[in-house]
C-alpha cells in the first residue's frame, strides 16, 4: 500500500509540476508560405502549408484572403500539382493573381476543418480556445510603366512653319 501511494505521489507530483500536456495531440498549421511573395498582376503563386496532424483530425484545408473573405482557396493533398506527394501533409493550391487586382500588402489566413466541415479548434493559450489557423503575407505591386525596351523611342513631330499670312483683302470704298 506504500509503494501505490508512493508510486501515486510521483506521478501526481509530476504532473502538477509539468502540467498535463495535451499540446502534442493537437494537429498544428506549420510553415505557411505564398511563393513567390512579391506579385505582380497575371503571376502565379503556390501557397503550401505543413498540418501535422497524428490522429488524422484534418480533412480539409482553406486559405482566405484577410482583405477580402470571399477569396478562398480549397487546398489540396493529393498528389495533384501544385502537391507534389499525397498524404505527405502538405498542403498546396496554385493561383494567378487577377490582373484586376489592387497593390498593396495582403495577409492570408489558412484554416484546417473536420470531417464535418467544422473549423478545428485548439488550445491557444492556458485559457484560450480557437481555431486551427496559419498566416502568411505577401504583396502586389504593378509594373512601372515604361515602353518595352526593343520598341523604337517616340520620334517628336517634325516642325511646322508657322501659317502664310494671307494677303491683305483691297480696300473698299465706304457705302455712299
Amino acid at each position: 500500500m506504500m509503494r501505490f501511494a508512493g508510486v501515486s505521489a510521483a506521478i501526481f507530483f509530476a504532473l502538477a509540476v509539468t502540467g498535463c500536456n495535451t499540446m502534442g495531440r493537437q494537429p498544428k498549421l506549420q510553415d505557411a508560405v505564398i511563393n513567390p511573395a512579391a506579385l505582380k498582376p497575371g503571376e502565379n503563386a503556390t501557397i503550401t502549408v505543413k498540418v501535422v496532424d497524428k490522429h488524422k483530425i484534418v480533412q480539409r484545408v482553406v486559405a482566405t484572403v484577410a482583405e477580402d473573405q470571399r477569396m478562398k482557396f480549397k487546398m489540396r493533398d493529393d498528389g495533384v500539382a501544385p502537391d507534389e506527394k499525397a498524404a505527405d501533409g502538405i498542403w498546396s493550391y496554385s493561383v494567378r493573381v487577377p490582373f484586376m487586382a489592387p497593390p498593396g500588402n495582403f495577409t492570408l489566413e489558412i484554416t484546417a476543418y473536420n470531417a464535418k466541415g467544422e473549423a478545428i479548434n485548439v488550445k491557444k493559450g492556458q485559457k484560450e480556445i480557437g481555431p486551427l489557423t496559419a498566416t502568411t503575407s505577401w504583396s502586389i505591386t504593378y509594373p512601372p510603366e515604361s515602353a518595352p525596351a526593343d520598341a523604337p523611342a517616340a520620334e517628336a513631330p517634325a516642325a511646322t512653319p508657322p501659317p502664310a499670312e494671307a494677303p491683305a483683302a483691297p480696300a473698299q470704298e465706304p457705302p455712299k
